[in-house]
């Protein structure tokens, strides 16, 4: 009966490939499987799929004959189906094997090698190869040939590390809040003059009030470096600043500078300028200035230099980081914009100069 076929049976030359999978499936696992299904599945072995793993194999067996995962029959599949080439897995050899008989051991290579037990014999027929996802006993669970690239914070020229070093560097150190910390000069004073020691005189302590006002170009020209600014903008958390706020534009700055770089909310650049402090403010503009397309662009020119004129006297310092490299300003817009503001290479070097610019 053959119900009661184990998949150990001896070899059979004439049967193709995962034959007795599918006659095990049938009679064992009570699947109502057609011949037809079968050669569905010789189709799709030919195509290259299900050869890479048995996971995979299991995949295409189960979408070519199973209707519904939910159903009984699923259940049934999955058990029966592991159970097939776990009994096709051999005994440990007591002896060590001659190379000889290690030789003749070797996996199948085509169709007409794999037998019901698995146990691969020689076909002079010539036939398509079938990789080692079908070889009975042996389909390893093998990675997915698909492999997407995955970009992570140690790609970035600047890291997290830096960029929160140099932001501390943007100190504007204000005494003010409880008084908590013990002015000594004034201590030592006040018991020459009393004679005696009674309390000590306190002091608050100091708060860096260090503005940071960052401005972002997110134009086409940018989309490169998205990640790149955003993990900047994630970084002003740790940069222990008194203030740190991000606004974008496009290409320059032109009336409005939003507050998101999908653009939907926005603030009046005249609005805005007034309001920045002028002796704890640094500003922070991150725009390739248009050296990525090259070219000289006199509207971008004008319009940059006259936000400049307006954003200078409301700031204690500003600097221009550029994420294209310097090499490619030359003969550019972005070599006209540098002339007018100090302007940085976007890299951990470039970084450190452009917050250290507005050191006073």
């Amino acid at each position: 009966m053959l119900g009661n076929i184990s998949p150990t049976a001896s070899v059979n030359k004439q049967k193709p490939p995962l034959f007795d999978l599918f006659i095990w499936l049938r009679e064992n696992a009570g699947l109502d499987l057609t011949i037809d299904q079968y050669h569905l599945l010789l189709q799709a072995l030919k195509g290259g799929f299900g050869i890479t793993s048995r996971d995979e194999l299991k995949q295409i067996c189960r979408l070519l004959w199973i209707k519904s995962k939910s159903s009984p029959q699923a259940e049934r599949f999955e058990q029966y189906f592991d159970q097939y080439f776990e009994q096709l897995k051999p005994e440990p050899e007591k002896h060590q094997s001659s190379p000889t008989s290690a030789q003749n051991s070797q996996v199948p290579t085509s169709p007409n090698e794999i037998s019901t037990s698995g146990t691969p014999h020689r076909s002079s027929e010539s036939s398509p190869q079938i990789p080692i996802a079908l070889q009975g006993e042996l389909l390893p669970d093998q990675p997915s040939r698909k492999r997407s690239y995955q970009l992570s914070v140690r790609d970035f020229p600047v890291t997290e590390r830096q960029t929160q070093q140099n932001l501390r560097y943007l100190r504007r150190p204000i005494r003010e809040g409880a008084l908590t910390e013990v002015d000594i000069e004034a201590t030592v004073q006040k018991i020459s003059q009393d004679g005696v020691f009674l309390e000590p005189v306190l002091i608050p302590s100091r708060v860096n009030q260090a503005e940071l006002l960052l401005l972002i170009d997110v134009s086409n020209s940018m989309v490169p470096f998205h990640l790149f600014w955003q993990k900047l903008v994630d970084h002003l958390q740790g940069g222990r600043l008194g203030m740190a706020d991000t606004y974008y534009f496009r290409n320059c700055p032109r009336d409005y500078l939003y507050l998101s770089p999908y653009r939907p909310d926005a603030k009046l650049i005249q609005d805005l300028l007034p309001k920045l402090h002028r002796n704890r403010t640094f500003a922070l503009i991150v725009s390739d200035g248009g050296a990525a397309r090259g070219g000289m662009n006199r509207d971008r020119i004008e319009l940059t230099a006259r936000f400049l004129e307006d954003l200078t006297p409301c700031v204690r310092h500003a600097a221009w980081l550029n994420p294209i490299p310097e090499e490619r300003w030359q003969d550019t817009t972005a070599q006209v914009i540098s002339q007018r503001v100090q302007m940085f290479e976007l890299n951990s070097l470039g970084l450190k100069a452009a917050i250290r610019s507005g050191k006073s």
